[in-house]
């Protein structure tokens, strides 16, 4: 998709289209710019090509309003409906299915099942399958969208969600707010077993777990699980019942002695943690055995509580977990975690993506910025350093050669950095 305007911004995308380097906007019809020449591109058109670079379709954008939800909701499912034809099959709720449930018995592996803002009543599981779950709230232009996709349990037996049959990270939840959930065991909100999702930034709240004993208030995580837990808002989560003994465990988040789920890892992808409850772990709990001090502890950095470092009524036991640069949730109310300086680094787009997205950053002042892209596990896989003078660029990433997963886009200058999350599914 190539968007064609006025010549605000004379900077350029490289390879979009067999190495050719398009304008982004620029006002010019001459050798060079093939967006003019190959398609005659009016000003303010947007234009639809396939992975070959064919032109499928074009219409002029500025007929469409962006803070108009039934604009930006048409805008999103023609994008996908192209998408679809070519790529990943998207199942669209209430569009196409008025159940998630539904949904998610007619996807396919890799499948993504899109859910419009609204509240639904409704246990979801994942079955056997590796989709991705995600919540389409209409104001995608802004930062906070979370909120407006409700799944709620109601009150009744069983997990709001639930994803147990040996999914893997590509298997994402992203976006919901997930509430009234009870299980009288395990996970009143989210219960993980044998599997290893992707948890990425939902509110998930006011579930609970435990009728003689129980575990996991919001989240629980059980047997052979490595899930990603990243940017959840985890509160008022509750794990209690009738009997009078100290066996309800992990009012957040419970974890049992064969799982080592991944939480947070930088600022911008942190947990927030507050009033959940329990006898023990009131936010984390970490199952164990008497010779279990030696194991390796969780990988818990940059996630927020109430008090940092939390003490061993919320984090429990703290020799369990990794709970380096932790921060304060009045810190996350009053005061800006990263200082901003001569950049401002903003979401790449699309996200998730297959194998291309847009990384937008926009430079107050000139000066040279390193941008590097890493895996989960650290290492580089792509990198950019050039100097930018003020005004609005975008680096185009081709991820074509990298598997699918999740990858982190960090952005340095000498005033400041910034690191944001991207999602490649092929």
């Amino acid at each position: 998709m190539i968007g064609v305007g006025k010549d605000e911004y004379n900077s350029s995308l490289d390879g979009m289209i067999d190495q050719n380097i398009l304008p982004w906007v620029e006002d010019r019809e001459e050798e060079g710019y093939p967006v003019w020449e190959d398609y005659e591109a009016v000003q303010r058109s947007t234009y639809f090509l396939n992975r070959q670079g064919d032109l499928i379709y074009q219409f002029n954008i500025t007929t469409l309003n962006p803070e108009d939800p039934a604009d930006y909701s048409y805008f999103i499912n023609l994008i996908l409906d192209f998408r679809a034809n070519n790529g990943p099959n998207v199942l669209r709720v209430s569009e196409d299915y008025l159940l998630i449930q539904n949904a998610i018995e007619n996807a396919d592996n890799g499948d993504i099942v899109l859910v419009e803002p609204g509240v639904y009543y409704e246990h979801i599981s994942f079955l056997d399958k590796n989709i991705s779950l995600v919540a389409l709230p209409y104001s995608g232009y802004e930062d906070n969208t979370s909120g407006s996709v409700v799944l709620d349990g109601g009150g009744q037996q069983g997990s709001v969600v639930t994803i147990n049959n040996g999914q893997d990270q590509s298997s994402i939840l992203l976006g919901f707010e997930i509430q009234n959930g009870y299980s009288p065991d395990y996970g009143g909100g989210i219960l993980i077993e044998n599997s290893s999702p992707t948890i990425d930034r939902n509110v998930i709240h006011n579930n609970t777990a435990g009728n003689c004993g129980g575990s996991g208030g919001g989240i629980a995580v059980l047997g052979s699980s490595y899930p990603y837990i990243f940017g959840n808002e985890i509160f008022d989560n509750t794990v209690q019942g009738d009997c009078d003994c100290i066996c309800y465990f992990g009012g957040g988040i419970y974890v049992d002695s064969l799982a080592w789920p991944i939480l947070g890892g930088s600022t911008t992808i942190g947990n927030v943690f507050y009033d959940n409850y329990a006898d023990k772990g009131e936010e984390l709990y970490k199952n164990f055995s008497a010779d279990s001090y030696l194991w390796d502890q969780i990988y818990a950095h940059h996630n927020y509580f109430e008090e940092c470092p939390p003490d061993s009524i919320d984090v429990y036991p703290l020799s369990a977990w990794d709970l380096e640069h932790c921060h304060s949730i009045d810190l996350v109310k009053n005061d800006p975690i990263i200082q901003f300086g001569n950049f401002n680094l903003s979401p790449n787009f699309p996200n998730p993506f297959n194998p291309i997205t847009t990384i937008p950053i926009s430079i107050s002042y000139p000066g040279f910025i390193n941008l590097t892209i890493h895996d989960l596990k650290g290492t580089l896989v792509d990198k950019w350093n050039t100097f930018l003078e003020v005004g609005n660029h975008v680096f185009i990433w081709d991820a074509q050669k990298l598997p699918s997963g999740i990858y982190f886009i960090k952005v340095e200058s000498k005033q400041s950095y910034d690191t944001q999350k991207a999602i490649l599914l092929k």
